[in-house]
């Protein structure tokens, strides 16, 4: 699946396209809901609804060049929020951890907002 990782401002340098493993997610849907037990020995469910911003988008790629990797890591040191264009939508999402690898390189992303 292909990943597109864009800034939110205009960057001379572009874009990244990231060719992730297959088998991955891009997070979980999950309801705003807790549980309360009550002394009856019941419960009470408070439930607000689905929002994307409880999503993390895990992104795992083989690395395929120095250039990329440089290129991710700029990504992450320069800006909080960046645009991903994924096949399941678009999303404006902050860069929370970026971890390199020799064989493998992993993204993670909070989801902020899924713009369309």
């Amino acid at each position: 699946m292909r990943v597109t990782l864009s800034p939110i401002d205009f960057d001379p340098l572009g874009s990244i396209t990231l060719h992730t493993m297959p088998g991955q997610t891009l997070g979980e849907t999950r309801r705003r809901m807790n549980r309360i037990a009550t002394l009856d020995g019941g419960a009470v469910f408070s439930d607000f609804g689905v929002s994307e911003a409880d999503r993390t988008i895990q992104l795992r790629w083989r690395a395929t060049s120095a250039a990329q990797e440089a290129a991710v890591q700029r990504l992450v040191e320069i800006y909080s929020r960046v645009h991903v264009a994924t096949a399941q939508g678009f999303f404006l999402a902050a860069l929370e951890l970026y971890t390199p690898g020799a064989q493998e390189s992993r993204l993670s992303l909070l989801v902020v907002d899924k713009l369309a």
